[in-house]
């Protein structure tokens, strides 16, 4: 038997993506969120940060790939 992909709760990556740029302080790259977040939510595909990203309520882009916590 096939062992089905198991899907994080809603918004998990998200709130650890925003907990990391409040610690982190300034606007970062993608690479350096997905570093900074994958000790604590484990491996996540590169699509998955770029649609987090999307979210304007909560996150900034600050240039191509850049982005920061919206005020």
């Amino acid at each position: 038997m096939d062992k089905a992909r198991q899907r994080r709760p809603h918004n998990v990556l998200k709130n650890a993506m925003r907990d990391f740029l409040i610690g982190h302080g300034k606007p970062a790259s993608i690479g350096e969120i997905k570093a900074g977040v994958e000790p604590v939510v484990g491996v996540c595909p590169a699509s998955s940060y770029r649609s987090a990203l999307q979210d304007e309520r909560v996150f900034e882009r600050v240039s191509r790939g850049v982005f920061k916590l919206r005020a």
